[in-house]
């Protein structure tokens, strides 16, 4: 994944602008910074309180907000039969009588 994209993804999950940019800075994917500890963070100079929030936002999964997630059952409508039955006016002749 692209510094570009892990910024956009830390974005996503609620982390501020410039936390993102530290953490991108250190960390190049976000399984990286998943697996880093919270003093890890705060050595790039953010909070603990944030540092925290950080880790459970990252390793938590993120919203099925998406429309990957979303699925859309279509419904198939019943075909239409033409012709169920045969409406005749008049007289039936003799082989008509027998059907």
């Amino acid at each position: 994944m692209a510094k570009k994209d892990t910024l956009n993804a830390l974005v996503k999950r609620g982390v501020e602008q410039a936390d993102a940019v530290a953490l991108v800075s250190s960390f190049n994917t976000l399984g990286a910074i998943g697996e880093a500890s919270v003093e890890d963070i705060v050595a790039l100079g953010i909070p603990e309180d944030r540092a925290e929030s950080i880790l459970k936002a990252v390793r938590s999964k993120p919203a099925a907000s998406s429309s990957k997630a979303r699925k859309t059952v279509v419904q198939v409508p019943e075909p239409v039969r033409l012709f169920e039955t045969s409406v005749k006016f008049g007289e039936c002749d003799g082989v008509e009588k027998k059907l």
